[in-house]
């Protein structure tokens, strides 16, 4: 202003007063549509036009929390031709609480210097860089600091008494729109906490004024009762219309009872709502009165306890199940001190529930078991969060029983046990008559193996059982020429020589098998969850592994013995036990007619089978020599992470000119018994380095072809050679090539075998173990032989819906990881198998979810150019 006056001394001073009151009136229009988010805005403007006419430079409304050490911030408005560095300077005046309160302690309106307000003023001089300040202290305010501020460059401002006032009212008119705002949004954000706590314990409000009967809810009452989002308003009878009709006349009733006697309401009723549905509410009432006593109006609140009555009639429930149940129940913290128990824990154990209430579960440990055990069982506990086991326990009176035992641990929302329930059946009695029935009833009494009536019933049990894909075998075995050893050696050493055979078979009774002796030399072995043939195979081919050690039978010689054996699949050979048990016998005089000591596979018509297989042997022998039938499929690998195909499984299928396709399954093992497969895989080997030639030449970015390798081809060596030939011949490069084999093939370290996988590795050719985890799995074979990938088997990858299966996958896969392999699931045929093996970093997959094995001429579209 000291410089607009001295620009044009003939101003009067009315006329910049009457300035300022037009700003004045300007600025309460602003002030008059200011919101919460805009008042800062509105008030700098305002400020910048005040600025502007008294002919400031710098102009701030500064307002300091009501004390000193408050979490609230200042409140800072500025107007200047730099604001953020005016701001940073203002906060040093809240550094300074205390002498900047001293500074605007006194309500009129001062101008800096000035010789009677202290020292204090150069420190606010200097925070604006200014030669002089006006400070216009907000009226009530000015004990907390609060102050409208005006810096000039220039020559100390001379003012008016009413421009002072002016200036004070433009203060005050800015403090007030602040402090009205802010309050404003206090009120709406507490409007809003009470909503959304109504909301979250479903509660709603009401208020009823009687002289109108309108009443006003809150929209967690409309929610509740599923009125109009928007409803606010309601009349009684709107209430009473949701009613349950078992409920209606009872609250009705209730209420008028209420208003005539002026007492508060509490009662718990259904209503079926709006849309329908039943709802359980708790309501409680106020009344307000006159002075004459009458009721002017209600008010109150409503909560929606459907969920809550459920869980508690769920628990009133759960409590009765618990008394009447025979099974003892025990709940415990997670330190196993014991919370509570049922009667039936008491009439089992002999123990009070006050005998053990607040101590140790371990009062009822037997001492059988040692601390394995029990690390074992809170290991599960720990990981699954549930256990189950037979458990032998001590009676009160020391008596020591079984116990079938399971074993929950309840978590939190935090997911921390605080608690574990322990149900237990009392299985000593129950033992005793399995024990006693088993050993007359189901067991032979020279070896101990189960009888016939066992399994018998053993195999009903298991075709029971069986699911789809899996099978039920059984092995039917003889001993060979065993009358001759009971008509030679007597038969005491005949028996000396069952009980020796049915103990040396004991290791391979696992995974659910059954060792049974009919009569006489006759066993049957029973096996579960067959995955086909060559399983069975395998454990036939164990059975003859054993039986390579002699007897001693204590007759002064050693003796050796060989075995017939018949082998029967179900379903493929029958889904009844006596159908089995007599087809599997058939088998086994069809191994004796062959020659003993081997084992044969049934048949419908084993004789006419046996020509069919020859005859297809012979075709096949003759698709070898000319070609063109045998052809190859290829099948995509994908990587997990960028979901581009990367490799190709190479896949045999025969394209018979006759019969069609005749799928491998059938002919692999033609080639098989015929001795076809080196010749089957040395065509394979061909056909994939001629397409892989194609493929180059056409500038596909290299990828994997994968070619399978049989146990045969791999150990009787020339492998190298044939591979070598093939890559001169095509002018491959190695590095497209990948061969998968068996686990068996690594099994016995041959120098044929090592000098093959050298040779391999040395081409260039990387090696898969296929169907990892079928076999004899080795962790030593695989750092000897150097091998890059593994692949999960796709028994494995089906069963991931099952805990086994998830285990033994995620433990392939960290296995891999930690042997720097590369690892690749099989047979995925769902997003869920997909998902889990993306979540453990499994690297690549392959099956019929992304696609089915095909020509190489339908794979172009995922063929990429060399970029």
């Amino acid at each position: 202003m000291a410089d607009t006056q001295a620009e044009n001394p003939a101003a009067p001073a009315a006329t910049t007063e009457h300035r300022l009151e037009g700003l004045l009136e300007h600025a309460t229009r602003i002030f008059l549509t200011s919101r919460t988010e805009t008042v800062e805005a509105d008030i700098a403007l305002v400020l910048k036009h005040f600025r502007h006419r008294l002919g400031a430079e710098q102009a701030v409304l500064f307002l300091c929390p009501a004390a000193e050490g408050e979490d609230t911030p200042p409140r800072c408005v500025v107007s200047a031709a730099e604001p953020e560095a005016l701001y940073q300077r203002m906060q040093r005046l809240y550094e300074q609480h205390a002498l900047w309160c001293q500074l605007v302690r006194q309500s009129s309106v001062r101008v800096l210097p000035a010789p009677e307000v202290g020292q204090g003023q150069h420190w606010v001089l200097d925070c604006f860089a200014a030669q002089a300040v006006v400070m216009v202290p907000v009226v009530g305010r000015s004990a907390d600091g609060g102050c409208l501020m005006f810096a000039f460059d220039a020559q100390r401002p001379v003012l008016t008494h009413s421009q002072r006032q002016l200036l004070s009212t433009l203060a005050q008119l800015c403090y007030l729109m602040l402090d009205r705002l802010t309050v404003m949004e206090r009120l709406r954000q507490s409007e809003q906490l009470l909503q959304r706590t109504e909301q979250l314990a479903a509660i709603g409000s009401w208020y009823q004024d009687m002289s109108t009967g309108r009443i006003s809810i809150s929209p967690q009452l409309a929610r509740i009762f599923a009125f109009a989002e928007d409803t606010r308003t309601a009349v009684m009878e709107d209430f009473f219309r949701c009613l349950h009709p078992e409920d209606s006349q009872r609250v009705k009733r209730t209420l008028a009872a209420s208003i005539r006697h002026a007492r508060i309401t509490d009662m718990t009723y259904r209503i079926i709502n709006q849309r329908g549905e039943q709802r359980t509410l708790h309501g409680i009432a106020q009344v307000l009165c006159d002075g004459d006593g009458q009721v002017i109006a209600r008010f109150g609140s409503i909560q929606d306890i459907t969920e809550q009555e459920s869980r508690e009639r769920h628990l009133l429930q759960a409590a009765k199940v618990l008394e009447s149940t025979n099974e003892g129940v025990v709940i415990t913290d997670a330190n196993g001190l014991v919370e509570a128990v049922n009667p039936a824990f008491s009439r089992i154990t002999g123990y009070r529930e006050e005998d053990v209430l607040q101590h140790p579960v371990a009062v009822l440990k037997s001492g059988r078991h040692d601390q394995a055990f029990y690390r074992q069982m809170f290991q599960q506990l720990s990981e699954h969060g549930r256990w189950h086991g037979e458990v032998w326990n001590r009676r009160r009176n020391g008596e020591v029983y079984p116990q079938w035992l399971t074993i929950t641990a309840v978590q939190d929302s935090q997911g921390r046990i605080g608690n574990y329930v322990g149900v237990f059946n009392d299985m000593s009695v129950l033992r005793r008559s399995e024990q006693q029935l088993e050993q007359l009833s189901y067991y032979d009494s020279l070896t101990g193996l189960p009888n016939r009536s066992l399994l018998i019933q053993r195999l009903q049990q298991a075709l029971s059982r069986a699911h789809e894909g899996d099978k039920v075998a059984l092995i039917a075995i003889d001993l060979d020429h065993f009358k001759h050893i009971n008509d030679s050696l007597g038969h005491p050493a005949g028996d000396r020589l069952l009980k020796q055979f049915a103990q040396r078979l004991q290791p391979l009774l696992r995974d659910g098998a059954t060792l049974a002796r009919q009569g006489g030399d006759d066993f049957v072995f029973l096996l579960e969850q067959v995955a086909g043939r060559e399983q069975v195979a395998s454990v036939a081919d164990d059975i003859k592994q054993l039986l390579y050690q002699p007897f001693d039978l204590g007759v002064g010689q050693a003796l050796m013995i060989g075995v017939s054996m018949g082998i029967t699949l179900s379903p493929d050979h029958g889904d009844s036990v006596t159908q089995l048990l007599s087809n599997a016998d058939v088998a086994m005089y069809q191994a004796k007619q062959r020659g003993r000591n081997h084992y044969q596979f049934y048949s419908d018509e084993m004789t006419r089978a046996a020509s069919d297989r020859l005859e297809l042997g012979s075709q096949l022998r003759h698709a070898l020599q000319l070609g063109g039938q045998l052809q190859l499929y290829y099948q995509p690998q994908v990587c997990m992470q960028s979901g581009q195909v990367i490799g190709l499984e190479a896949l045999m299928r025969w394209q018979h000119p006759q019969d069609g396709t005749i799928p491998p399954g059938r002919f692999l093992p033609v080639a098989e018994d015929n001795g076809l497969m080196p010749e089957l895989d040395t065509c394979a080997l061909t056909l994939a380095c001629q397409q892989v030639a194609v493929w180059q030449q056409q500038g596909v970015k290299p990828l994997t072809v994968a070619v399978n390798i049989t146990q045969p081809t791999f150990v009787a060596g020339g492998l190298v050679e044939t591979l070598q030939l093939l890559l001169q011949r095509y002018h491959l490069d190695a590095g497209w090539l990948e061969l998968e084999i068996t686990e068996g093939a690594l099994l016995e370290p041959t120098p044929a075998v090592l000098d093959t996988i050298a040779g391999l590795k040395a081409l260039g050719v990387s090696l898969a173990v296929d169907d990892f985890g079928t076999g004899y799995s080795s962790l030593a074979y695989l750092h000897r032989y150097k091998v890059d990938k593994l692949k999960i088997d796709r028994s494995f990858v089906i069963g991931l819906d099952e805990d086994d299966g998830q285990v033994i996958t995620t433990t392939i896969i960290q296995l891999a990881k930690g042997l720097g392999l590369k690892v690749l699931a099989e047979g995925v045929e769902c997003i869920e198998q997909l998902q889990f093996l993306r979540a453990n970093h499994c690297e690549t997959y392959q099956g019929f979810y992304f696609s089915r094995p095909l020509p190489a001429a339908e794979l172009q579209h995922w063929l990429r150019p060399v970029a």
